[in-house]
């Protein structure tokens, strides 16, 4: 699972589609989100120095900035693209590091990975995105996320302006940065090719303000030739589909599904708006190797799925487990809270915060539910969430 979340973090930060909403939404799909068994925490993340905070520009600079980014979007859409590009993610406690051989046209990409020994390859083809795993010939298919971008809703809570020109991979580029309109640092930065609008250089910032992804073009070529077959499953290869989380339900819907009534947070942060509900069924501790012991799979999960336009809040719900109930956050060894790689050690038996490094998850047990609230925010902002649950 810890090499899955990095693979669709890294994939998704380059995949069609705005950066943002994609590295979240995909790579909370692709996991399952797994409320029961968060990662890993990192002790640490490469934090870039703060500079002066962004104040809103004149309303036609701005809109011009939000033009670029919009572009950039689609810009595999307008224009065949073959490139080579390093990438890093902060996944729990450390920076992982890739290389990518890079294909894409007509809205859609092939990811071909090195890392070290390893290969593997992604691709997205506008309807799902596939995982090819050249040494048992599978391909795992997951659909993609019905995440519906909000335009106006992201030029709302953030801005973005051009704050200067550079050369990347020998191009002239536009440097783009998103910041919160309410003031802060940018929490993207973007190197956008001035004749194709395609990003060639990005970064992104967590709420504290620390490197937790970025890519890197190191050559690049356009109006390439895309060989037939490049966005498929190679004949004859095992196809697995995956859960992609199901169709969007509204909380009344959801509360049927999970066999208890899913409560609305009474405490959201500024800007965040509902996007929709789905209904996870989690899998036992273990895995296959709790299956193979019979033990049973916990209760259904709610989620409800929060967005300010670029970030995205996920607060899941579920009935507490009778073992739960009898023995509250008592773990063995081997345990999915066990205390180590400078997770923080746990501040009562109700709360438990853990550290993925792009986003935190906090794990509330409340008197009748488990919530766990996962984001790209403070861990303070994420308690709050949680508590008001109950």
């Amino acid at each position: 699972m810890r090499r899955a979340r990095l693979i669709v973090a890294a994939a998704a930060f380059l995949l069609a589609g705005l950066p943002w909403v994609a590295a979240s939404a995909w790579a909370k799909e692709w996991q399952g989100d797994v409320p029961g068994r968060p990662a890993r925490v990192r002790a640490g993340a490469r934090a870039r120095s703060r500079g002066a905070p962004l104040v809103a520009p004149a309303a036609q600079a701005g809109q011009s900035a939000w033009d670029l980014v919009w572009k950039s979007e689609t810009a595999t859409q307008d224009v065949s693209v073959r490139g080579r590009v390093r990438t890093m993610v902060q996944i729990e406690w450390r920076g992982e590091r890739a290389i990518a051989h890079v294909l894409a046209a007509d809205g859609k990409v092939r990811l071909n990975y090195e890392a070290g020994s390893r290969r593997w390859s992604l691709i997205d083809d506008g309807r799902n995105l596939i995982r090819l795993r050249p040494e048992s010939e599978q391909a795992l298919v997951l659909p993609r996320p019905g995440f519906v971008i909000d335009k106006a809703l992201a030029e709302r809570n953030y801005v973005a302006r051009v704050s200067g020109a550079a050369e990347a991979v020998g191009r002239p580029v536009r440097i783009v940065e998103i910041a919160p309109r309410s003031g802060g640092p940018p929490v993207w930065r973007l190197w956008l090719d001035r004749e194709t609008c395609f990003a060639l250089k990005r970064e992104g910032y967590s709420a504290e303000d620390e490197l937790a992804t970025a890519t890197e073009y190191v050559a690049v070529e356009f109006g390439v030739a895309v060989p037939p077959g490049a966005f498929s499953i190679p004949a004859g290869w095992a196809r697995i589909e995956a859960d992609g989380g199901g169709m969007r339900l509204e909380p009344e819907a959801l509360s049927a599904g999970v066999g208890f009534a899913v409560r609305l947070p009474r405490y959201l942060p500024p800007g965040y708006v509902l996007q929709g509900g789905y209904l996870r069924q989690e899998r036992p501790h273990g895995h296959a190797r709790g299956e193979a012991r019979g033990r049973p799979g916990r209760p259904p999960v709610a989620e409800l799925r929060y967005t300010d336009g670029i970030r995205v809040l996920s607060v899941f719900q579920r009935q507490r487990t009778e073992e739960e109930a009898q023995h509250g956050e008592r773990r063995g060894k081997g345990g999915p809270w066990r205390h180590r790689h400078g997770r923080e050690a746990p501040k009562s038996r109700e709360r438990m915060v853990v550290n993925r490094g792009n986003e935190k998850v906090v794990r509330y047990l409340g008197a009748e539910r488990v919530v766990i609230v996962a984001g790209d925010l403070t861990e303070d902002e994420l308690t709050r969430v949680a508590k008001s649950i109950e």
